[in-house]
């Protein structure tokens, strides 16, 4: 009897009662069966229009919040958890507070009180010209690369760089970092994380800028070559990544829908915890991806993993490098860093450089510095200036 009137109800099993309606006739007005129309006959010659009324008419709900902790819900979502979506505020009522309410009791209370939701549904938007492109099938066979600029830590403060990298397959957050500006140690720092955590990944998905390609224009602007020897790449190559780089956003949506949930999720936390320096977010960041990953990824199949094993720490510490090229002159030096070097072996060998030869120099991630010459890594010495 869903949708119908106490009072209509009451009438039709009146009119039933006193043989005005036959059962049948009562039964197909109301929609129930010819049993149920007798039931109702009976306990309306027992109780009367009382028979038709909701037994909890006037009662309280049982699973009804009390005044005393929406008071405390309110209080805390205008003051602790100020700014947090619904469904974050949600999880930390909680777990942090020991509140357990429903979705739709904490929006009518929150509603009542003024307060909407920072994240709410936006319109939908026109058909994408570029549809969407279908995820990986294997964990670690494509790993989203990307960086987001924002003001993380409020809007009074300088904004930062946030570097992350996603898995295709899973949603699993697989690096964090942050830096002023969108830089090469950025990623490197990220990279870190992920060799040291997963292992190699199968290939990169990227942006078109300097970091990832590099291309060398002619007087006209025009495209003549790429240079191989840019950072990034050279350390994929190295490993054996492949670096996969596109302008279309709509082709990297996975990592693009990420930075919409951290400039909700992220920003609120990093304030609950009064973070506001880049070391400080640093340091907080492997906690953050472990809760994040816990409640938005998706399980690894780690036997279908396609990452490969990682190199050892010293190793990777000289693939995270920065390459530098120098040229030397009729002394076997070149300047570096603003001062004049040399190459020496592991004897203390000075190296005879002819001159106008070009040598790779490598800054590693720790602070090494070495330099490829002849086939052969030599050590960095600093000599005197020729007067």
């Amino acid at each position: 009897m869903n949708g119908l009137n106490d009072s209509y109800v009451e009438s039709i099993i009146r009119k039933a009662s006193s043989g005005k309606l036959t059962t049948g006739q009562a039964a197909a007005k109301l929609g129930i069966t010819k049993q149920y129309v007798n039931k109702l006959k009976k306990s309306y010659a027992a109780k009367g229009a009382a028979a038709f009324r909701h037994g909890n008419l006037g009662k309280a709900r049982p699973w009804k919040t009390d005044a005393e902790t929406e008071g405390r819900i309110v209080e805390l979502y205008r003051g602790k958890y100020a700014g947090f979506n619904f469904s974050h505020f949600l999880e930390k009522l909680k777990e942090d507070e020991g509140i357990a309410i429903a979705y739709g009791s904490l929006h009518r209370i929150l509603d009542e009180a003024g307060f909407a939701s920072p994240k709410r549904h936006k319109a939908k938007k026109e058909k994408a010209k570029h549809p969407s492109r279908p995820r990986r099938k294997c964990f670690g066979e494509l790993l989203q690369i990307d960086a987001s600029i924002h003001n993380w830590f409020g809007d009074s403060l300088p904004k930062a760089t946030l570097h992350g990298a996603i898995d295709d397959a899973t949603g699993t957050v697989m690096g964090l970092r942050f830096e002023k500006e969108e830089t090469l140690k950025g990623y490197y720092e990220m990279m870190w994380q992920i060799l040291g955590k997963y292992g190699i990944p199968e290939a990169f998905y990227g942006d078109n800028r300097t970091i990832f390609e590099f291309r060398k224009l002619s007087e006209k602007n025009q495209t003549i070559d790429r240079d191989v020897h840019i950072n990034f790449k050279r350390m994929c190559q190295q490993l054996g990544i492949e670096l996969i780089t596109t302008s279309v956003s709509q082709a990297k949506g996975r990592i693009e829908r990420l930075w919409g949930t951290l400039q909700s999720r992220l920003i609120s936390e990093l304030r609950l915890r009064g973070i506001t320096t880049i070391e400080a977010a640093n340091s907080y960041l492997p906690e953050f991806a472990r809760d994040y990953n816990r409640r938005f990824a998706v399980k690894p199949d780690m036997k279908s993993s396609l990452f490969a094993p990682a190199p050892s720490p010293n190793e990777i510490d000289f693939y995270l490098s920065v390459e530098f090229q120098r040229t030397a002159d009729n002394g076997s030096s070149f300047g570096f860093e603003g001062k004049r070097h040399q190459l020496v072996d592991e004897d203390g060998v000075v190296a005879r450089i002819p001159p106008k030869t070009v040598i790779d120099i490598y800054v590693t991630r720790s602070g090494k510095r070495v330099a490829v010459f002849d086939g052969r890594l030599w050590a960095l010495v600093e000599v005197e200036k020729r007067p």
